[in-house]
């Protein structure tokens, strides 16, 4: 099994031998033709690195979404700075679910952090990745306490404060005031 077909505008892969023949992908009906059959076959000896990518790609614009074809974009995402990079359709030569492939000769570096990409191979972002930052990004937002700066806190209730102020009168005033208590510490803010 040397030489593979891919069909660019579904990523499926097609063996040499079953699709010479073909003028329309069995798939899609897009039309083959002479010029991208010779850019889209590749020997299976090739090297792919999937283990070390710079990025994931994770949305490729569809074929409707733009007038002029030239504009549609593969949307990738870097590894280290994790900025939302677009790059042209046309800068790669095999694009399949699993991976995309970029043509030769073709430099791309980040927007977010300007690494270049070294691995011309960029794989399908696996799912679950990107949670993990936005889970730091939620911490970083939630209420802490100022003493000790632990996000184990509890709102003072209404029902407490009027309690408190029935019970101590004016005494109860730094108590009343206060929103949150710290389940570490104990100090009211």
């Amino acid at each position: 099994m040397g030489k593979k077909i891919v069909c660019e505008s579904c990523g499926t892969i097609f063996p040499f031998e079953k699709a010479k023949d073909f003028t329309v992908c069995p798939v899609c009906n897009a039309s083959f033709d002479d010029g991208e059959n010779e850019s889209s076959t590749h020997d299976e000896k090739e090297k792919i690195d999937l283990d070390h990518p710079d990025m994931y790609y994770y949305s490729i614009d569809s074929e409707d979404k733009y007038e002029d074809k030239s504009w549609r974009r593969i949307w990738c995402e870097c590894i280290s700075c994790r900025y939302a990079n677009s790059i042209l359709y046309s800068n790669f030569i095999l694009i399949n679910p699993e991976y995309v492939k970029l043509k030769d000769g073709i430099e791309i570096r980040c927007k977010g952090c300007g690494k270049a990409v070294t691995n011309p191979v960029i794989p399908k972002r696996p799912d679950g990745w990107r949670e993990l930052e936005m889970w730091e990004k939620d911490y970083n937002n939630l209420p802490k306490c100022p003493i000790c700066h632990s996000t184990k806190i509890h709102k003072i209730s209404m029902t407490n404060k009027a309690a408190s102020a029935l019970t101590f009168g004016i005494f109860a005033v730094g108590h009343v005031s206060k929103t949150y208590k710290c389940d570490v510490c104990g100090s009211k803010f």
